[in-house]
């Protein structure tokens, strides 16, 4: 047997005709069709799991899961963030499940009822090039709307659960943190930053555009930052925003109806567990969440958490929110 990525047309197609191998997870993630999958079938293989990914945008994954509800594909949901995990219980889409390792981790980065837990945290950031000097360096999110960086960065596409997250941070700063309303204010800004960035032409390479010169301000996951620059030769400085930065945390969750519950409860609790994850830190410089994972990671890796003061954000209120939130971001803002 053997483990494979499966791209969304295909997988349309597979899931309407066959069903998956007995014993082999379906796994959804937007680490599906990257290096990180590549990596995780790899290990998971070496330890006795036959897995298959289905890859695409954390918001489009999100979309499907809902619409699967009646008849779930998917065994395991990993990678997806806080607002999407919460949302996707409130639809009771989680068989519940609290592996061994989660007694360690912190109040913050597990569900109370045990339905999932995360496993990296993430910091939201901005960063600059070397084309990016003087006065021009940005210091705050607030600071997108100014006519100096008129073109010199891109949101990214609304199904990234990556831009969702962005949009979420920078909404906060004007929401009423009780109820999650944010002010007019709040979209007029918004509605000046989009104005003031680029969309990408259609088959652009995003990191090559960066190296270029032509969009030296980056909005980003710190991981995806660091790997990307150091792949491309750029030279970056990460910004410590004022008014923090978001910190967002991948979780992983078994998706109720699966045909493999006991399978599943094994992977999360090997996907999970410190040894995996302090690996899986040093090969792609992303922090864990699990206290002894982290203290076993590389020192570069803790720096890049620490170095950055966290975005007060109440993510059960934002994710509450957050589908109006894109809604109006889609129908009244983006170009």
């Amino acid at each position: 047997m053997f483990s494979k990525i499966i791209p969304l047309a295909a997988f349309l197609l597979a899931t309407t005709t066959i069903a998956a191998p007995a014993q082999t997870l379906t796994i959804y993630s937007p680490q599906g069709g990257d290096d990180r999958g590549a990596f995780i079938t790899e290990k998971a293989k070496e330890a006795g799991f036959d897995i298959q990914f289905l890859g695409g945008g954390g918001g489009e994954l999100f979309d499907r899961l809902i619409a699967e509800k009646a008849n779930p594909q998917a065994d395991i949901v990993l990678g997806l963030v806080q607002p999407s995990m919460y949302q996707l219980k409130a639809e009771s889409l989680f068989e519940p499940f609290v592996p061994a390792w989660a007694v360690d981790l912190g109040a913050d980065f597990k569900d109370a009822d045990g339905n999932f837990h995360m496993f990296w945290q993430t910091p939201i950031v901005m960063a600059y090039t070397d084309k990016v000097t003087g006065e021009a360096v940005p210091t705050s999110w607030l600071d997108l709307d100014k006519p100096e960086y008129k073109d010199l960065f891109t949101f990214g596409p609304i199904t990234s659960q990556t831009t969702r997250m962005i949009l979420a941070g920078i909404l906060w700063r004007f929401a009423d943190p009780a109820t999650g309303e944010v002010s007019e204010d709040g979209w007029n800004f918004l509605r000046a930053a989009y104005a003031s960035s680029r969309v990408l032409a259609e088959g652009a390479d995003y990191w090559q555009t960066v190296a270029s010169g032509d969009m030296p301000v980056v909005l980003s996951w710190y991981g995806g930052v660091a790997n990307n620059a150091a792949k491309n030769n750029i030279d970056v400085t990460f910004v410590d925003t004022e008014g923090g930065t978001p910190m967002v945390a991948e979780s992983l969750g078994i998706i109720k109806g699966t045909d493999d519950l006991e399978v599943a409860r094994k992977f999360v609790e090997w996907f999970g567990s410190p040894e995996f994850m302090a690996a899986y830190a040093t090969r792609f410089n992303q922090a864990p969440a699990h206290p002894e994972a982290l203290a076993n990671s590389p020192e570069a890796v803790r720096a890049g958490v620490e170095q950055f003061h966290v975005q007060p954000i109440d993510w059960n209120i934002a994710s509450g929110k957050l589908n109006e939130w894109l809604e109006t971001i889609q129908l009244d803002i983006m170009p």
